[in-house]
């Protein structure tokens, strides 16, 4: 894996995991997210993805002597004028070199740098940037590829998701929560995490 680290250009979120982790098709868990960009601003990005991906195939090409080897999907996909670029972090594993158990999550800030707390939900159709490190990988059976590794996000404009429930009463005179907002913003967390196993 390179050490150099790359900032996407500013795009949508798609299905994103970035409170909590996606288990459904791994026990470890998955933070990722999926950034939908207008392929006339990606044209950058891409170039430096295609490349890392023949600099993936020449090494692998090295190891097995030459051999004609499988060539792994491209982290991302095309449809129309967009492009969705795939962006993953491992939440818990074993170190490699250490053989130490380790935990992680991607670092959250907000336009201006700031961090982000967990407890705001991030929801699909938040505009952001992600920063990532490229990695080449080979496996015979899925051949050799690239990996964007998830390291942080800065949200620039954010969607939260809101209860449903909210909208079964009218308002009505009488009791009113002192921390109304910060109760609000706990059980929305709660029902977000709660349904994104499903």
């Amino acid at each position: 894996m390179s050490d150099a680290k790359n900032i996407s250009v500013l795009g949508e979120a798609v299905y994103p995991h970035l409170n909590k982790p996606d288990v459904r098709f791994n026990e470890a868990g998955d933070y990722k997210v999926t950034l939908k960009v207008p392929t006339a601003k990606a044209k950058e990005m891409i170039q430096q993805i295609d490349k890392a991906l023949e600099s993936s195939i020449a090494e692998a090409e090295q190891k097995n002597q030459g051999k004609k080897i499988k060539v792994a999907p491209a982290p991302y996909t095309v449809e129309g004028d967009f492009h969705f670029f795939k962006f993953k972090m491992k939440a818990t594993g074993i170190n490699r070199k250490t053989k130490e158990p380790f935990s992680q999550r991607p670092a959250i800030f907000d336009a201006q740098k700031n961090p982000l707390s967990p407890s705001i939900s991030i929801w699909g159709g938040t505009k952001m940037k992600v920063a990532y490190q490229m990695r080449n990988y080979y496996t015979p059976i899925i051949g050799a590829g690239v990996v964007l590794q998830l390291i942080a996000v800065q949200v620039i404009e954010l969607v939260e998701g809101k209860s449903q429930q909210l909208d079964l009463f009218d308002k009505e005179d009488g009791y009113v929560a002192t921390n109304q907002q910060e109760q609000l913003n706990e059980i929305q967390a709660t029902e977000i995490q709660a349904s994104s196993d499903f």
